[in-house]
């Protein structure tokens, strides 16, 4: 796990080896463990690397690295989990290796099988990778996007980097904003576009191609390609979906350095670290990591938030030592300016004691944890998923038992919230066609289908308006997965995942953390997305399929909570506790209330008359006033900047 960063002058000019320092050790957080660039194509091409040591943590693993018979040069962040499996199978094949890193076998893998090793791979990554030979560079993302890689392609020159803000230090670099983008933000869409012009982040699955002849991109991965039958009988399901997941958590678990888990109390991360003790305590796993009884935990005391109790009884279950961490209105406080320089985006603070979580864990001596992230997106965790499916399902006339499941499931999920149920249950019970007929008779039928409709489009809906065949006919198969499941994929592969991935891989890297995801092993995803629809959410509970594979492995007070609260720091609590200074000083800000892209007077006014009025602030005016405030506090910080050198 690294942070990788480099510059091809495609119009032949040669690279200053200090333009390349200057971009690279802008990723120095991400890599403290040693630094290296090297230059090709007669200096036209600079590769460089910040290493965080997980495997073969002596000289010989640093990177960049160049493979045994010369052809190909390498930087790499990220982890290939079955690197052992695979690099017995190229030693039988005659191939001879001189480290213990999995770097070693993609270069090798490469030389033995072309880009078709991809496939072969299971793990996180983004690399690049030089063919002195063929004056090729390839770009390459994983198949779900956990390693993040971002890519300015110029007339003159191809730049990439693991962060946007490494591009604050690269020569000529003008940083201006994406205006789409940010009003995209600021409107709730959290997962399209790059802030920065001229920056774009390669898709998942994805390759970049660039040679002296042009750039061409493809896919390389669709989840689509990879369903497969799945057992008919339930028990059978959750039999398969619990040993997938010991699978994933035993690759996971190879390091040269210690592994923890940071549990929240929920069904994921829960699940994950019954996972990861069930693995270890198996049979021996090659490259296993020499200690892993750790479970971090964040404690939110006396705010709605607060899992600790739920948390801390995994962990004894588990048998593993659980480390808390009390956060408080006064830790935000001190640490917002340093969280939201790291951030690099806007959304708020909501995952500022994440960050700070993962910051305990470096002090710990900890660089590796295993995380709970993908189970919501995969089997159905939140609200809107069920929405969405009664949205895009036959409604009570058609389907009366199925529609009446969704709506209890989503009373639990939505903790029982006054009138929601009502109002959802007003839209079930109309077939789609009538809904669209009464929408804009009926004034309560008409603002709620409007608001639906509004975050189908946000947080899964399809991407409409394309003319392209392939697109159309892809867009018809995931339909097919069914009303939710269909809504799942979008949300899993477009929406809500992507966010979440490229905001923990900079919350965990700002601290030199890797983050290492189970749920998201390709093998388990495609069973997931196998699944009919009523696996994932049926009987009035979501994730039901982990819930029936977690039988007598968690707590039942654990494995059949049905309340959803979600991985986010309390900060409408904090606002009325001492958070509210800062907020004060961003919304006070001439250049905040003259912006164009929110209304600074009207927010303006409504911080001042909390903070007369004292007391916990609504979650919509908090998230409201946090969205603008990180707005106005990123376009500061960032905005005007120019790269120079020197």
């Amino acid at each position: 796990m690294c942070g990788i960063a480099g510059i091809w002058q495609r119009d032949g000019a040669p690279v200053e080896h200090r333009t390349i320092e200057r971009f690279v050790t802008a990723l120095a957080h991400r890599g403290p463990d040693g630094a290296g660039v090297v230059l090709a194509d007669e200096g036209r091409l600079a590769l460089g690397h910040r290493r965080l040591a997980i495997l073969d943590r002596g000289p010989a693993g640093a990177q960049p690295m160049r493979s045994a018979s010369g052809r190909y040069e390498i930087t790499y962040n990220g982890e290939v989990y079955d690197f052992v499996e695979l690099r017995a199978d190229l030693e039988s094949a005659g191939c001879r290796f001189h480290t213990d890193s999995d770097t070693e076998v993609i270069l090798a893998a490469f030389e033995r099988w072309g880009s078709a090793a991809l496939e072969r791979f299971n793990g996180m990554w983004s690399f690049a990778l030089w063919d002195h030979r063929e004056r090729s560079l390839l770009l390459s993302r994983d198949r779900f996007g956990v390693k993040p890689l971002y890519v300015a392609v110029g007339e003159r020159r191809l730049a990439f980097a693991s962060e946007l803000k490494a591009f604050l230090h690269l020569d000529g670099f003008d940083a201006v904003e994406d205006r789409a983008t940010v009003a995209a933000r600021l409107a709730g869409n959290f997962a399209d576009g790059v802030l920065l012009r001229g920056v774009e982040m390669l898709p998942p699955g994805h390759c970049l191609e660039a040679t002296p002849r042009g750039v061409r991109r493809w896919r390389w991965w669709s989840t689509l390609d990879h369903l497969r039958p799945v057992p008919a009988d339930p028990a059978a399901r959750a039999d398969e979906l619990r040993e997938l997941l010991v699978q994933a958590c035993g690759l996971r678990l190879r390091s040269d350095v210690p592994i923890a888990t940071s549990l929240s109390g929920g069904l994921d991360s829960s699940s994950v670290l019954w996972g990861v003790a069930a693995a270890a305590e198996g049979s021996g796993i090659a490259r296993c990591a020499p200690g892993w009884r750790r479970a971090f935990i964040a404690d939110f005391a006396g705010t709605p938030q607060d899992e600790t109790a739920h948390a801390r009884r995994v962990a004894g279950r588990a048998g593993v030592e659980a480390v808390v961490r009390t956060f408080t209105a006064r830790d935000v406080v001190a640490d917002v300016d340093a969280y939201l320089e790291q951030f690099e985006e806007i959304g708020g603070l909501y995952g500022i004691a994440a960050w700070a979580l993962y910051r305990e864990m470096r002090r710990a001596g900890v660089p590796v944890s295993l995380d709970g992230h993908g189970g919501d997106e995969l089997l159905g965790g939140y609200a809107v998923h069920l929405e969405l499916a009664l949205l895009r399902g036959g409604g009570l006339l058609a389907e009366p038992r199925r529609t009446l499941d969704l709506l209890r499931t989503l009373h639990h999920l939505q903790r029982g919230a006054p009138g929601a149920a009502q109002r959802e249950l007003l839209l079930a019970t109309l077939s789609v066609p009538a809904l669209r007929a009464l929408s804009s008779h009926v004034p309560l039928v008409r603002d709620r289908a409007r608001a639906l409709v509004a975050r189908v489009a946000l947080q899964g809906g399809a991407d409409a308006g394309t003319d392209d065949t392939a697109d159309r006919a892809e867009e018809a198969a995931i339909d097919a997965l069914g009303p939710l499941t269909g809504a799942l994929y979008r949300s899993f592969h477009r929406r809500s995942l992507p966010r979440v991935l490229r905001n923990f891989d900079v919350h965990a890297m700002g601290h030199g953390v890797e983050v290492r995801m189970p749920l998201l092993d390709w093998r388990l995803v495609c069973f997931a997305f196998s699944l009919p629809d009523e696996s994932k959410v049926g009987g009035g509970f979501s994730k039901r399929a982990l819930r029936d594979a977690m039988r007598g492995r968690l707590p039942d007070e654990v494995r059949l909570r049905r309340d959803k609260l979600g991985y986010n720091a309390p900060v409408a609590q904090w606002l009325g506790d001492g958070l509210d200074a800062w907020v004060v000083q961003q919304v006070e800000d001439p250049e905040f209330v003259r912006s164009d892209l929110w209304d600074g007077v009207a927010l303006r006014e409504r911080v001042r008359a909390r903070s007369r009025s004292g007391g916990v602030w609504p979650v919509a005016d908090a998230h409201a006033v946090l969205l603008a405030a990180s707005a106005q506090r990123w376009r500061t910080r960032w905005l005007g900047r120019r790269g120079t050198a020197g």
